[in-house]
């Protein structure tokens, strides 16, 4: 099957940018699938084999980010040791245009869709090269099932974390030993805490919820601290949501309402 090659032209401002979303994606696995059309990139990482204990993407504006000329598929790219491959990107003269050059070929599933072969970023005197892996090493996901799934109408309840005491949460849990930050509500309080170390009250919320919920501590350093947080609490998993990302998590639960 004969490999063809696509160019794009990353937008001067944008690279920094691109680059720390990928990184954001390495925190929850190290290998990311990068999905492209002339529209929308999404971008996504999983934890889990057949469970799914995490998962964050990103969907972002083709046009923001890169110069192109039109095409009519998707480019399907499976970005495999993403750490390694933004410290390389690191590298790269960004004062200088930064090109990423995608080797493809047509899927054998899919006529509208291409499988990356490898690809190559330049910027300045630097080149990374980059062999991309197996289509079948993550699972797919689209657009429309990201919406469908993880629609925020579909929540049982939610709360709020500001940003100071979240900034608190996360050096909290640095100090202590425990795996787990546990979420307790309970009369109308939103508590968080680590087992006989500290708990911080957050929010009150409607009274007549009550559950505790835990969250593996690793997960914090997947969540913007910038802002306030707000955790929507669906069956089976807590969602954090923002314009162009979104954030799952599993939870062990327990719910005293139905």
């Amino acid at each position: 099957m004969s490999q063809k090659n696509i160019n794009f032209k990353f937008k001067s401002d944008k690279v920094s940018e691109f680059i720390q979303k990928i990184d954001e994606l390495s925190k929850i696995e190290d290998t990311i699938k990068i999905k492209i059309d002339s529209e929308n990139i999404l971008m996504y990482s999983i934890l889990g084999g057949n469970v799914m204990l995490a998962f964050k993407n990103f969907l972002l504006k083709t046009g923001d980010y890169f110069d192109f000329e039109d095409f009519d598929f998707t480019i399907d790219f499976i970005l495999a040791s993403s750490k390694k491959f933004v410290k390389n990107l690191s590298f790269l003269n960004t004062s200088h245009t930064v090109l990423w050059d995608f080797n493809y070929k047509k899927s054998t599933e899919n006529d509208d869709i291409v499988w990356v072969r490898s690809v190559q970023v330049s910027g300045g005197k630097l080149k990374v090269k980059w062999l991309g892996g197996e289509h079948y090493e993550l699972r797919d996901i689209n657009k429309d099932s990201l919406k469908n799934n993880l629609n925020i109408k579909n929540k049982k309840w939610s709360f709020s974390i500001k940003k100071e005491d979240f900034l608190d949460v996360k050096k909290l849990s640095n100090i202590n030993s425990e795996r787990i930050v546990n979420i307790t509500i309970e009369s109308g309080k939103v508590i968080l805490s680590e087992k006989s170390a500290w708990e911080l009250e957050v929010q009150s919320i409607d009274s007549s919820i009550s559950s505790n919920l835990m969250l593996n501590k690793k997960f914090l350093s997947c969540i913007d601290e910038d802002k306030d947080v707000e955790f929507n609490i669906f069956e089976n998993f807590m969602l954090i949501q923002d314009e162009n990302s979104n954030l799952m998590l599993s939870f062990e639960q327990s719910f005293d309402d139905d």
